[in-house]
C-alpha cells in the first residue's frame, strides 16, 4: 500500500472510531491553499495522558501530515492523517497540566482558543541497589550500591560514583564508578579505588552528544578525569594547570562537583573559597572566570541547555552558600553573579523561586526542556525548578519524611537524595544516599 492512501486508510479508521458523525465514503481530502489561512475551531477529547487519541477540527489543514506541525506547549504531537478540516494526533509526553495547542502550516501559527488539560502522572521505582552498603554487581535485582553521584548518557548507560568507605569498616567495599543499564538488566564495575577513605568520583556529567563522562577526582585538589566510552570507559587522569595572569587568587581548597558545558566543551567547577574555574579537558588548562563572593561548599553544578551561557548551582549548608540557588552567565560573570532565592534559612517551600525555601540543596540537573531537577537533601524529596516561569515545586518524597517507599506522589519516600541524572526520554534517575539505591522517576 502507498504511503498516502495508508494515511488516508488510518485516518478514516480513527474517525470513525472516534463517532465522527460524517459519511468515511463522503470525507474530502483537502489540500493545503497557502493563499487561506488555517482556522482552527475545535478538538477532543479535551483532556488525557501522554498516547491519547485527539482529534483537531478547523480548515485548511492539508491533508500531507508530513507537512503539518502540531504542538503541545513546545512538544511536538505525532500525527496520524488529516482529511484537510479533520486531524488525527497523538498526545506527546508534557510536564504541565494546561497546554496550548498550536497548528503550524506553511507560513501560519495559529493556537487554539481552548486549553488541554494533560494530566500527569509521576511514580518512583528502585532500580539497583537493596540497601545494603556495599557494592555487587551482576542483575539488577541481586544488585547492592552505595550511591553517591551519577549521571546518564544518550544510550541510557547510568554511571554512579559509589561512596567513599568509613574508616575501620574494611567490610565496606571501596569507592568507585559503576555502570547500570536497565535494558541489559545489569549493573557492572568500570573503575575501583584502592580501599582508602575520602577517595572518589563527584560531579559525574555525560555529555549526551558524545557520551564521555567528565567527574572531579576527590583525590586531589587538581585532578579530574575523563571517561570515555571509546577506550571501554576506562578513567583517563588529568591534573589542572592554572592559566597565567590571572587576577583572582589560586584555590588551595578542593573543587570538586563538576559541571559540563557541550556548547563550549569545558568543564567547569566552583571552590568552597569562591572561585569559578573553567577548565579545558582536553588540555587541563583552567582559568577563573570569576570570585564570588560568598564561602561555602556548592555541590550541584549545570547549564541550561536551552541557554547554554546560563550556569547554575546548589548551595550546600555551609557558609553564605547556603541554601541556595545560584545562577551565574558565563559571558558576564561580574554582573550577573545572584541568589534566585532570596532566604538564606533552611526549610521548605514551594511557588515563586524568590521565596523558595531549600534544606541542603545537593545534586542539580537540567532535562533538555530547561527544567532543573534538584535533590533536596535534607527535605527528603525532589524538587523541580522551571526558569521560564520562575516557579518552584515538589516533584515526588513528603518534606520532612525520610523513608524507603516506591509508588506516586501521595506515598513515595526518600532519604538524603545526594544526586540527579536525566535520560534522553525525561526519566529523572536519584542516587538516594541513605536508602542504598538508585531510583527513577517516571514522568508522563
Amino acid at each position: 500500500m502507498k504511503k498516502g492512501k495508508l494515511y488516508v486508510f488510518v485516518l478514516l479508521f480513527f474517525l470513525v472510531c472516534f463517532g465522527c458523525k460524517d459519511n468515511s465514503n463522503d470525507i474530502v481530502m483537502e489540500t493545503y491553499d497557502p493563499s487561506k489561512p488555517v482556522e482552527l475551531t475545535s478538538f477532543y477529547p479535551d483532556s488525557g495522558r501522554i498516547r491519547e487519541k485527539v482529534i483537531l477540527e478547523g480548515e485548511n489543514f492539508g491533508s500531507d501530515p508530513e507537512k503539518i506541525k502540531v504542538y503541545f506547549n513546545n512538544k511536538q504531537a505525532a500525527i496520524v492523517g488529516s482529511t484537510g478540516r479533520r486531524m488525527y494526533i497523538v498526545v506527546p509526553r508534557v510536564l504541565k497540566e494546561e497546554c496550548n495547542v498550536s497548528v503550524v502550516m506553511g507560513k501560519d501559527s495559529v493556537v487554539y482558543d481552548q486549553k488541554f488539560r494533560y494530566k500527569v502522572t509521576i511514580s518512583v521505582t528502585t532500580v539497583a541497589g537493596d540497601g545494603t552498603y556495599a557494592t555487587r554487581t551482576g542483575a539488577l535485582e541481586q544488585s547492592q550500591i552505595a550511591p553517591f553521584q551519577l549521571d546518564v548518557d544518550q544510550n541510557d548507560n547510568i554511571f554512579v560514583g559509589t561512596d567513599n568507605p568509613i574508616s575501620g569498616a574494611a567490610s565496606y567495599s571501596s569507592a568507585g564508578l559503576v555502570r547500570i543499564n536497565e535494558s541489559e538488566n545489569i549493573m557492572e564495575l568500570v573503575n575501583q579505588f584502592p580501599n582508602v577513605n575520602n577517595s572518589r568520583f563527584e560531579g559525574i556529567c555525560a555529555d549526551k552528544n558524545t557520551g564521555i563522562l567528565y567527574t572531579a577526582v576527590r583525590t586531589g585538589t587538581l585532578e579530574y578525569a575523563i571517561i570515555d566510552p571509546a577506550n571501554g570507559w576506562i578513567p583517563r587522569y588529568r591534573t589542572m594547570t592554572w592559566k597565567s595572569g590571572s587576577i583572582y587568587p589560586i584555590p588551595t581548597a578542593n573543587g570538586n562537583y563538576m559541571g559540563y558545558n557541550p556548547a563550549d566543551k569545558h568543564m567547569y567547577t566552583r571552590y568552597s573559597t569562591g572561585q569559578i574555574v573553567k577548565i579545558d579537558p582536553e588540555t587541563g588548562e583552567a582559568e577563573i572566570i570569576f570570585q564570588t563572593p560568598e564561602q561555602g561548599t556548592s555541590i550541584g553544578i549545570d547549564f541550561d541547555p536551552t541557554h547554554p551561557n546560563m550556569l547554575y548551582l546548589a548551595g550546600y549548608n555551609s557558609g553564605t552558600m547556603a541554601h541556595g540557588i545560584w545562577r551565574l552567565d558565563i559571558n558576564d560573570p561580574e554582573n550577573s553573579w545572584t541568589r534566585l532565592n532570596t532566604s538564606k534559612t533552611s526549610g521548605h517551600r514551594d511557588g515563586p523561586i524568590e521565596g523558595a525555601l531549600f534544606n541542603t540543596p545537593y545534586g542539580l540537573k537540567f532535562d533538555q526542556d530547561g527544567l532543573c531537577y534538584i535533590s533536596d537533601y535534607y527535605n527528603y524529596c525532589i524538587r523541580r525548578y522551571d526558569p521560564a516561569s520562575g516557579m518552584v515545586e515538589t516533584v515526588l518524597g513528603i518534606p520532612g519524611v525520610k523513608g524507603m517507599k516506591d509508588g506516586g506522589k501521595e506515598e513515595a519516600l526518600f532519604s538524603q537524595p545526594t544526586a540527579v541524572g536525566i535520560g534522553m526520554d525525561g526519566t529523572v534517575y536519584i542516587a538516594d544516599r541513605a536508602n542504598r539505591r538508585v531510583r527513577k522517576l517516571s514522568i508522563e
